[in-house]
C-alpha cells in the first residue's frame, strides 16, 4: 500500500521516502523535518501503533497517519487502504495548516 501512494504523491509535489520497517522510519524522524509519517498497519515487526507512539513521543508536531486499521489515539489519522485520494486530500490539508501555523 505505501509503495503505492509514493508515485501519487510524488506527482502532487511532495517529498516521498518509504522505508522497509516502521523501526526505520522512527529512524528517519531524527533525520529530517517531516510533514507527515504514513504507517502501514500491516508491516512487520514493530506495529504500527506502537511504531506512532514513538514518533509522535519524539516530534509531536508531525502527523502520524496509519493505512488500514483503525488507532485507538486522537493524535492519529486512519485511512483505509483503497483511500488514496482522501490520503493526497488529507496531507494537503496538513500541508496549508503547517504554513498557517508556522508561516
Amino acid at each position: 500500500m505505501i509503495k503505492g501512494l509514493y508515485g501519487p504523491l510524488r506527482d502532487s509535489g511532495y517529498q516521498i521516502e518509504t522505508s522497509e520497517h516502521p523501526a526505520d522510519a522512527i529512524k528517519s524522524v531524527f533525520a529530517a523535518p517531516y510533514l507527515s509519517v504514513v504507517l502501514d498497519s500491516r508491516d512487520i515487526g514493530m506495529t504500527a501503533t506502537d511504531a506512532a507512539a514513538v514518533i509522535k513521543s519524539i516530534r509531536p508536531d508531525i502527523s502520524v497517519i496509519i493505512i488500514g486499521k483503525d488507532a485507538a489515539n486522537d493524535d492519529l489519522y486512519t485511512m483505509q487502504p483503497d483511500a488514496i485520494d482522501k490520503l493526497k486530500e488529507l496531507i494537503q490539508e496538513l500541508s496549508l495548516l503547517k504554513m498557517k501555523i508556522h508561516p
